[in-house]
């Protein structure tokens, strides 16, 4: 199969259902290993295994390389990115599902959290939300706040994820929007960043943070090889 392309501006969202995925832990690397093998649970072993072997398998079919082959390297703040450069990549995996990000020519982050009630939410958004951002929240009757909850805080992990401040960067310290059809950079973000909402599974939220603008966002189902 020829290797796949992506042209300046385009960016490719590839949904991985992790239950149907193969763990194939021999393409990993030893750090990668690792890392898998300080999981408490099997699941959460197996999950990430998937996850970065999807991640390894989906880069290969963009650079026509074997996915074991695949040398990775640790920007500042902690952001992966490949020896080779060429293509940018984010992945994020929470449950039975990972998103994997690619363009080319551009930055970017994705973040992938399952629905779930029994979160403190209130707590989790006075200590990590902005105030506009909580009082939002909690504007929203009790059965819209959980999908409000974790829309603000994908959309705000996926532009963290995309500039690579990890730690660094202070949740609070930009506002992004809450509302199911508009994902939007509100304040403290300059442009070219723009947010995405992904529609991947009726359970999850999903996010995409990027620097071109505009985008042609592709979201594309990976199936297992």
């Amino acid at each position: 199969m020829p290797p796949l392309r992506l042209k300046s501006g385009n960016v490719h969202v590839w949904v991985v259902d992790l239950e149907s995925a193969p763990a194939t832990p021999g393409i990993l690397s030893p750090s990668e290993l690792a890392r898998a093998g300080r999981f408490r649970f099997a699941k959460d072993r197996r999950g990430f295994i998937a996850s970065h072997a999807a991640l390894r398998q989906i880069l290969a079919a963009y650079t026509d390389l074997h996915p074991a082959s695949l040398d990775f390297m640790t920007l500042p703040h902690g952001k992966p990115a490949l020896v080779s450069g060429g293509l940018q990549f984010n992945l994020s995996h929470s449950g039975e599902l990972a998103v994997v990000a690619l363009a080319a020519g551009c930055e970017l982050g994705v973040d992938i959290e399952r629905l779930r009630a029994q979160v403190e939410m209130e707590a989790i958004a006075r200590r990590f939300f902005s105030p506009s951002e909580t009082e939002a929240l909690l504007a929203y009757p009790e059965p819209e706040r959980a999908p409000a909850f974790f829309r603000c805080w994908t959309r705000k992990e996926a532009y963290v994820k995309a500039i690579g401040g990890g730690l660094t960067i202070s949740l609070s310290s930009f506002v992004v929007s809450l509302e199911p059809a508009r994902a939007e950079l509100l304040s403290g973000v300059e442009a070219p960043w723009t947010l995405h909402s992904l529609d991947v599974h009726p359970s999850y939220c999903a996010a995409l943070a990027v620097a071109c603008n505009p985008a042609e966002i592709s979201l594309r189902r990976w199936l297992p090889r």
